[in-house]
């Protein structure tokens, strides 16, 4: 994977913030914190054990108009996630309302106040699916560096520097918080203090932009031990909904 992904449904897909990679000299001058990369090991190390999980994701994402104003929109919902094959994400904003559906054959987005959905067949696993909706539809499903296996290397891969900037309580929760650089954006995150180390927040800085707009992402209710039935995951036409198509990720 080229780039690390954010968790905001916008239009018909995801926003995508990506990061150019890095050259052979940009690789050698990379500088981590050997604490702040521990850490971030250890989050991912958790949670490719997580064979079920559900957390509730809060969004804000900063939108740049024409004229220079800069606007946040938001966005929040619950994700489901059933490994290898299964996941769900129930997403209300201030601009659609969507949900989005992978049973392990196919990947359906349903936009509610639209009442449209289109469907795409799919590989019988998290990572291909959700590889092949990005490449084919431009469609990147919701909190993809959680639920991809090893999100450590997808996180650090473009990164040139990080250090471990200390604790922080967020909503409640001690954290440590850790910031990285790449050559287009920064970001932060914020891991759980204790021997669940959790990923709590998250903040990704587009700094070459106008106005350096931010995306800001509150990961909270975490069940790490669900029960989930497979036809959570599977899709239901509703009463009146009209199939449309995908766009291809290249119009």
């Amino acid at each position: 994977m080229q780039k690390i992904k954010t968790w905001f449904f916008y239009g018909s897909c995801l926003l995508l913030l990506s990061f150019p990679a890095l050259s052979e000299g940009q690789e050698k001058q990379q500088t981590i914190d050997p604490k702040a990369d521990t850490i971030l090991r250890q989050m991912s190390e958790h949670l490719n054990t997580l064979l079920q999980f559900s957390v509730h994701v809060e969004n804000s994402l900063d939108i740049l108009l024409s004229s220079g104003q800069k606007l946040q929109m938001g966005r929040s919902g619950n994700i489901f996630v059933k490994r290898p094959d299964r996941l769900r994400a129930n997403m209300r904003g201030d601009r659609f309302n969507q949900e989005f559906f992978y049973d392990g054959k196919s990947i359906t987005l349903l936009t509610k106040n639209l009442n449209y959905y289109a469907t795409i067949k799919a590989p019988s696993n998290i990572e291909a699916a959700v590889d092949l909706a990005e490449e084919s539809v431009g469609l990147v499903a919701p909190i993809a560096d959680l639920i991809y296996r090893n999100s450590y290397d997808i996180l650090i891969q473009d990164v040139q520097s990080g250090f471990y900037v200390g604790l922080s309580t967020v909503l409640g929760v001690e954290c440590h918080h850790l910031a990285f650089r790449g050559e287009e954006t920064d970001w932060q995150i914020w891991i759980e203090n204790n021997a669940k180390p959790l990923p709590r927040k998250f903040i990704i800085t587009s700094k070459w932009l106008a106005g350096a707009p931010q995306f800001t992402a509150f990961v909270t209710n975490w069940n790490v031990s669900p029960q989930f039935k497979d036809s959570l995951f599977t899709f239901v036409t509703p009463e009146g909904a009209q199939k449309i198509e995908f766009l291809s990720a290249e119009n």
